[in-house]
Order: structure tokens, then sequence, then C-alpha cells
């Protein structure tokens, strides 16, 4: 869904909201079901107030999903399950979190992509404590998010790497003022 605005696509591998970061939702999905390429966010918006059943009565029915393979089509069923099961506020911050993903180009989505892969392979304590400072600065508005990841504070007690990967995995995740 991809992270844009993006599409049903299959494919998808956990992103920065792998380990408690980002919920459900990751950043390569590979191409859309709809030949219009339409967005998931619209897709949802047309068929918000179906059921489940019925959203995915009507998703088997779209053109591009029938040329994707078996297992394609299942990832894509359990894209829109999980995403049905979420709070409408997870939902929208996962749909955010695509359309901000979608938007980048190219090499930058590579650079978040390689910001999660640092994360994940970081020794637990540190993933901890890089995942705790990645769920505080989404509550600090964009602008004002890299002046802290350069603040003294954060330059003692995370490496150059570990700030460069919160602030990758930050430029795409959407602001959460009331919360994490």
């Amino acid at each position: 869904m991809g992270p844009g605005a993006a599409a049903l696509r299959p494919g998808m591998k956990p992103g920065p909201g792998g380990a408690g970061m980002r919920p459900g939702m990751g950043p390569a999905m590979g191409r859309p079901v709809n030949p219009r390429r339409e967005r998931l966010p619209e897709w949802l918006a047309r068929h918000q107030n179906l059921p489940l059943h019925q959203q995915e009565k009507l998703l088997r029915k779209e053109p591009g999903f029938g040329r994707l393979s078996p297992s394609q089509q299942a990832r894509v069923m359990n894209r829109l399950r999980s995403l049905d099961a979420k709070t409408p506020l997870e939902r929208r911050r996962i749909l955010a979190w695509n359309q901000a993903f979608e938007r980048l180009s190219p090499e930058r989505r590579q650079e978040v992509r390689a910001a999660a892969q640092a994360l994940h392979q970081m020794p637990p304590a540190r993933r901890v404590m890089l995942q705790r400072a990645f769920r505080d600065l989404r509550g600090i508005p964009p602008e004002q998010r890299q002046e802290i990841l350069n603040s003294a504070r954060f330059v003692r007690e995370y490496t150059p790497q570990e700030r460069n990967v919160l602030s990758s995995l930050l430029s795409v995740e959407p602001y959460e003022p009331n919360g994490n």
C-alpha cells in the first residue's frame, strides 16, 4: 500500500514500523491491483463502510487482482484484513506513512529501507533505545525533529549512524501530536 498513497500491492516487507514502530505496514509493495492505479486510501474510502467480507469480494473483482499470483493475492487479502483489524487512527497513520513513502524518490525509498534494516540489525538494547526515541520524536513537529536529532543530548547518546537511522525513518513518519 506503501507505506505514497499506496495501492493494494503484494510483497510488502516490514518497514520502519516493525519492532513496534510502524504497525502493520512496510514500504515496497509491488504493482497496483487496479490498472487505473487507484490507491489504497481512495479504495478504502469508497469501501470503508462495507463489512470486511464485502470488501474482500469487491477486491477479488478488481481488474488487476486476478493477474496476481495466488501468493500475491493472499498477501493482498491479508493486508486488507490487517488494516481492517486496526483502529481508525492506526489505519490513518499507516496510510499516511504509505503516502509519504510513495512520494519519495527511488533513492530515498532505498535509504528508508536501509535504515529499517539497520535498525533491525542493531543489538536489542540499542534497538529498544532507538525505538523509544522514534516514538518520542514522532510526537514532535517534523520541522523540529532534525534540530532535536542534532542536539547535544542526542549527539551524546546516539552514534551518527543511529541518528541517521532515526532521521531517515522519521522522514516518512506522520506527525502524531497527541501521543505515540
